[in-house]
């Protein structure tokens, strides 16, 4: 058996040295064997692959178990050949995740799924590091013997690039030589001037840019979608993690002045010249299809009560400008029968960012394309215009808090329910919301709710579970004619994003 599998290895490695490109092989002169009728044309060569993207990894000078940050661990994996690392230390914080492998290489990609947010790390120990994205190398980290570093407060990816390149390049390379001194000013005499008044201080200018209220950095939903769960976006931010402190070394010597002074920043290369966006990157389209199924109903042909109503789903959001957000959700039902004349054929939402709190959507969540009294047209006409007032956060548990937004429908405020809508990060995967209801005096249905309630585990970046319940909820005082099941009203969904 061993003498089996070194002759596999060896046939690997001699079957990998030919697929190799020229540049990758040995340098040294060689004449070729094989016939001019059976070689490959320059036309056919494999292209040569950019120098982080090697099959065959770099010599090991990082020790992957010494934890870069609070929480990160050492992965072990069993690898199919020899032209990949089996182990890298992994890490996640503040929405950011990286891998960094022993050869002094690392990954560092948003967590998010955002285009144009990754960053490629690659170290020389001693010399310097590189950080690129997709626009080329725009970051030299040199190494200057430099203690290792402290995690900064503000993470983002080109921050936290930076600091696994020095916390790589800790104690390694040359200081860089202390400033000259300033040549010292010569002395003129000159005649004592008149006496005069001093001249008044200059007013201190002030730096600070003026806060623009009429634009929003992202649109968010004034309502969730009972059939896209991937529709709204809510800034929650999600409980800070707990980092642990990380004792001082008595041994570590004082930093010197050039040590504590700002690392140099070496001119970038060129950039590459930029690609022109497509169109879904440059509105942002993001898509995501859902399957899932209520859990109790009551059928609309015999009125009895039946168990897992299926559909499935397709939805995309589209970001026109800063201010303005369009969301479009398609809804199919496997077995036909199932779908009642008031449930949806597809579902449509407009908001708009008036100001910092206040926003109007447009919305229809039970359109269809025909019907016995409804069409695609009626369905665009027969949207709800509603405003929603963003109220100020309430805070809860330490570092938790609760956003909450007023609305108000102003198609007919008559008649039209006032909502409060509350939803919270309850940890960093999983989020829940809830809307209260209050109608206008004899203008509750007996199918309108006086609350809904929602919740969503993201299961990793693209997957999440869903749960959603918008049946006839009712106060135990305000029961009504036909109250909802409960909990069992509710539809589970797992949803898929994809992104452009």
């Amino acid at each position: 058996m061993a003498g089996r599998a070194h002759f596999l290895q060896a046939s690997l490695l001699a079957l990998s040295a030919l697929t190799l490109p020229a540049h990758a092989q040995s340098t040294a002169p060689q004449v070729s064997t094989v016939p001019t009728a059976l070689r490959w044309p320059e036309e056919l060569r494999p292209a040569i692959r950019p120098a982080w993207r090697q099959p065959a990894p770099g010599p090991a000078v990082i020790d992957t178990a010494d934890p870069l940050i609070p929480g990160a661990r050492e992965v072990l994996t069993d690898t199919p050949n020899v032209f990949a690392w089996s182990r890298y230390q992994t890490g996640r914080i503040d929405g950011w995740s990286y891998r960094l492998f022993p050869d002094g290489s690392a990954l560092i990609v948003a967590e998010d799924g955002r285009v144009a947010s990754e960053y490629l790390l690659r170290c020389q120990i001693g010399e310097a590091c590189q950080i690129s994205n997709d626009a080329g190398v725009i970051l030299n980290v040199p190494a200057i013997a430099a203690p290792k570093p402290s995690l900064p407060t503000d993470i983002a990816g080109l921050s936290l690039a930076r600091y696994l390149a020095e916390w790589m390049l800790a104690g390694t390379g040359t200081p860089p030589p202390p400033p000259p001194e300033p040549a010292p000013v010569p002395q003129v005499e000159t005649p004592d001037p008149v006496a005069e008044q001093p001249p008044e201080p200059a007013a201190p200018i002030d730096e600070t840019p003026p806060q623009n209220l009429f634009v929003a950095e992202q649109v968010e939903c004034g309502d969730p979608d009972p059939f896209y769960p991937d529709s709204c976006v809510y800034n929650d931010p999600p409980p800070n993690p707990v980092r642990a402190e990380t004792p001082s070394d008595p041994a570590t010597p004082p930093q010197t002045a050039a040590q504590t002074a700002p690392l140099p920043v070496p001119a970038p290369d060129k950039p590459e010249p930029e690609q022109p966006l497509t169109l879904a990157q440059k509105y942002k389209l993001a898509c995501s299809v859902s399957t899932g199924a209520g859990l109790q109903y009551t059928d609309h042909i015999d009125q009895s009560k039946s168990f897992g109503k299926f559909r499935v789903s397709l939805g995309c959001n589209v970001q026109f400008s800063d201010r303005v957000k369009l969301a479009v959700s398609f809804i199919e039902y496997p077995i036909s029968d199932q779908q009642a004349p008031w449930d949806p054929d597809f579902t449509y939402a407009l908001d708009i960012r008036v100001t910092e709190k206040l926003s109007l959507s447009y919305s229809n969540y039970s359109a269809r394309f025909s019907g016995d009294d409804i069409d695609l047209v009626s369905s665009l006409l027969k949207g709800s215009l509603r405003a929603s007032y963003k109220l100020p956060s309430i805070p809860y548990f330490g570092d938790r808090q609760m956003n909450c937004s007023f609305g108000l429908g102003l198609s007919n405020p008559s008649t039209d329910a006032v909502s409060l809508f509350c939803h919270s990060s309850i940890t960093r995967k999983l989020w829940a919301g809830f809307t209260l209801y209050a109608y206008p005096a004899d203008a509750q249905e007996p199918w309108n709710p006086d609350y809904s309630y929602l919740a969503s585990y993201r299961i990793n970046d693209r997957m999440s579970l869903n749960y959603s319940n918008y049946s006839s909820n009712r106060w135990p005082w305000n029961r009504g004619s036909d109250p909802g099941p409960g909990i069992l009203g509710g539809s589970l969904s797992l949803s898929y994003k994809i992104i452009f």
